[in-house]
């Protein structure tokens, strides 16, 4: 029976926003990359602690998914290196992924769950993830 197939269960959630970044110190001579604009996709990969409960769910985003939502909405339709937490931060897709994975590892956590990994897609072609040390 299907049910005693053994394995690791995984659940993606995503969101996207518009916003335009500069990295700084970009050039060989010290200056900055010229603000541009990106269409983003943020991908968040997700296990639950304890794998699959009894009820068939190995876990339930919804938590995550509005917390999710109001981390796109604080970062949407500005430019990146303006938000507070970006002071001072290159804001590199990695830096952005970092950023997602500190504000959503308390709301998963809370609920259960472990965060696996996180896509950031500046763009249709470009990607970087983070995948969180585990003793974390």
């Amino acid at each position: 029976m299907f049910l005693e197939e053994k394995g690791r269960f995984y659940i993606r959630i995503e969101g996207r926003f518009e916003s335009s970044h500069y990295l700084y110190r970009y050039f060989p001579d010290g200056s900055d990359e010229p603000c541009h604009g990106h269409s983003w996709k943020i991908e968040i990969y997700l296990s639950g602690k304890e794998n699959i409960r009894p009820d068939g769910i190995s876990y339930d985003f919804m938590s995550a998914k509005k917390k999710l939502s109001e981390l796109i909405h604080s970062i949407d339709h500005m430019v990146i290196n303006d938000h507070p937490d970006f002071n001072g931060v290159n804001p590199t897709s990695e830096n952005i992924a970092r950023w997602f994975f500190s504000g959503l590892k308390r709301e998963v956590s809370n609920s259960l769950g472990v965060i696996n990994r996180i896509v950031v897609h500046e763009g249709p072609e470009n990607i970087a993830y983070f995948e969180p040390d585990p003793s974390d």
